[in-house]
């Protein structure tokens, strides 16, 4: 049994879920006044269900109360058949390659909190189920620094 345990404790560390008190995204991330939340959006434009959140979900993104506690940026390669790239990323992002060029699925979403990757996730289907109520949680957290 305490192997189980061990094995399935190993797991999550490599999954990065171990960092994340409960294995829940947002839940155990220190957030103070000064905190940066960021989204990243990995697309293609050949990727249907990309054009698909990029005509729908962004819009509405764009102009939530969210956006504008946070920084959005996209990276978007011309098609999902070639791997990401370094040079993909401009010079700020550089150093979230590492941890994104094995992901190669789109559209992935990226949320970060002062450049420390709190929940990496892809498919359209993600962004209101995970995605959003995530950064609301996380939005939230960082303005109850304020009180």
């Amino acid at each position: 049994m305490n192997r189980i345990i061990l094995l399935f404790a190993a797991v999550m560390i490599l999954s990065g879920c171990a960092g994340i008190s409960g294995g829940i995204p947002g839940h155990g991330v220190d957030l103070h006044k000064d905190s940066k939340i960021a989204v990243i959006y990995l697309g293609a434009r050949d990727c249907h269900f990309c054009s698909q959140w990029e005509e729908n979900e962004q819009q509405r993104f764009l102009t939530s109360e969210e956006i504008k506690h946070l920084e959005f940026q996209k990276i978007v390669r011309n098609t999902f058949h070639r791997n990401l790239q370094p040079s993909d990323f401009k010079d700020d992002l550089k150093w979230l390659y590492e941890s994104v060029k094995m992901d190669n699925g789109t559209p992935t979403f990226v949320v970060l909190v002062d450049k420390s990757v709190v929940l990496k996730i892809a498919g359209v289907d993600k962004w209101d189920k995970e995605v959003m109520p995530l950064l609301t949680e996380l939005i939230k957290k960082k303005q109850a620094q304020y009180n």
